[in-house]
């Protein structure tokens, strides 16, 4: 039961142990992972998908701008209107013309003389200072640049929020007499967001000055909410709008949310990158799982291959303890166990219990002229052939050097005294016969159990009669019944 109790206990601390020490290892890389995660989403990642779009922003814009100056730059749009804007369907046509081959939703020209707004298809309005949707066209004259770039809703195509590029238009004496150019379709902006959303798993959107969502893949939110009345973002949103570029984070609801945010000046509009934190770990997380796992699977390996181990180990360490290593037979110690056993039953569970002992004649000049090894061999030979001859509840054991005891159960001396004799008979006749240069043969002892006897009488008894086999010429048995 000890034996059980410390192979348990050797177990459980070796999984302790295990569990313990890739649990450890496991937690510590995700947490340097999540952290150089994050460290990476937040100085790399972010500003680089928010950098990648302002770029993409800035190219698409390029086109635009310079389909804009050569428009400014065209002699036939200088002379039409030097002309006194005679023809309108010539600069309709015109017009027409431009958004057809570059592909753009809008083409106009306003007249600074007349103050007539042109586009592909007619005369839009006339322009006033009083209405302030026209105070674009009033300031671009003392703009420090030949073009602006803003973002408006277009009357022209049912109000729909445009990108438009402004460029002025001046005469061959660099007389400001106009602003011409295109517009494009928010929309493509859109689309690239939804691109971006996809390919990085981000949350892109864009605001103006005042935290007005402008831009965003839910079209509900355009122009009806600002982030500033938004959960979770709305504590940041002074911070935000009051800066150009930079990183923040905010909670929402269990989520931490990494933001990225840029002014993009061209459209006066800040580009905002989120990323949930979760969703970012989430392959490290997974790793991690998959890592327990594993670690739990070598872990159950270890612990049944120790398991085998440990009780081959304890096994063989009792067999050790019981087994007289040369002839297989159980050793003296674990036989005082057994007899103890034997003769607490005897009258309640037994009777008639006999102790035989015997020991070879002459082992020792066998050993002197044969060699030890001749003399090992004898007894493994001995011990083989009385196991042959005895009954499975009768118990053998080497008693020390070349003595040997056998607890007989169920046997009265006068029986134990014919089979011994028997078996004397047949060591003689079948060792002598093997190696005839031998001569091998045993004296017996054997003793009766008798009420009051303890382990050490009996024994005594018994030894008391093998010593006078001894004196009456070896090779017989000696009983209390002979």
């Amino acid at each position: 039961m000890k034996l059980f109790t410390s192979r348990w206990r050797l177990l459980l601390i070796i999984g302790v142990i295990l569990v313990s020490g890739f649990v450890v290892v496991n937690l510590a890389h995700y947490y340097v992972s999540s952290n150089s995660v994050r460290s990476a989403l937040i100085n790399n990642e972010l500003p680089l998908t928010s950098n990648n779009i302002y770029s993409e922003i800035q190219a698409s814009l390029l086109r635009p701008i310079y389909i804009s100056s050569l428009m400014a730059n065209d002699t036939f749009l200088k002379d039409w209107v030097l002309d006194n804007e005679e023809d309108t369907g010539k600069i309709t046509k015109y017009l027409a013309e431009i958004r057809n081959r570059y592909a753009v939703s809008s083409t106009f020209l306003v007249s600074a003389k007349t103050l007539r707004y042109y586009h592909f298809d007619g005369i839009l309005k006339h322009v006033s200072k009083n209405v302030p949707k026209d105070s674009w066209f009033f300031s671009m004259h003392s703009h420090p640049e030949n073009y602006r770039v803003e973002v408006d809703t277009n009357e022209a195509n049912r109000n729909h929020l445009t990108i438009f590029i402004n460029h002025k238009l001046f005469d061959y004496d660099n007389n400001f007499i106009g602003v011409t150019g295109l517009g494009l379709d928010i929309a493509s902006v859109a689309k690239m967001i939804e691109r971006y959303q996809h390919d990085y798993r981000r949350n892109v959107y864009f605001i103006d000055r005042k935290g007005q969502i402008k831009s965003h893949t839910e079209e509900s939110m355009i122009d009806k909410i600002s982030i500033q009345n938004m959960t979770g973002i709305k504590t940041i949103a002074v911070e935000l709008l009051s800066g150009q570029s930079g990183f923040l984070s905010y909670k929402k609801g269990h989520d931490d949310i990494l933001l990225s945010y840029r002014l993009i000046p061209e459209l006066n509009w800040f580009l905002l990158v989120e990323q949930t934190e979760s969703e970012a770990l989430k392959p490290i997380r997974q790793a991690l799982y998959l890592n327990l796992m594993i670690s739990a699977g070598i872990t159950l390996l270890v612990l049944l291959i120790s398991g085998f181990t440990v009780n081959r180990y304890h096994s063989q360490l009792e067999k050790l303890a019981k087994t007289d290593k040369l002839t297989g037979l159980i050793n003296r110690q674990y036989f005082d166990v057994l007899f103890d056993h034997a003769l607490d039953n005897v009258g309640r569970h037994t009777t008639g219990l006999s102790l035989a002992m015997f020991d070879m004649d002459n082992f020792k000049k066998i050993n002197d002229s044969k060699g030890h090894l001749a003399g090992d061999r004898l007894l493994q030979s001995v011990s083989v052939l009385v196991q042959e001859h005895i009954r499975k509840s009768d118990i053998i054991a080497r008693w020390g050097g070349d003595e040997f005891v056998i607890l007989l159960q169920k046997c009265d001396a006068e029986t134990a005294t014919r089979l011994m004799d028997k078996i004397r008979e047949r060591i003689v006749s079948t060792l002598n016969e093997k190696a005839t240069d031998i001569s091998a043969s045993i004296s017996v002892g054997i003793a009766e159990y008798e009420p009051g006897d303890t382990c050490d009488t009996l024994l005594a008894r018994t030894d008391k009669h093998l010593y006078l086999a001894k004196e009456n010429g070896r090779n017989c048995v000696v009983s209390k019944a002979s």
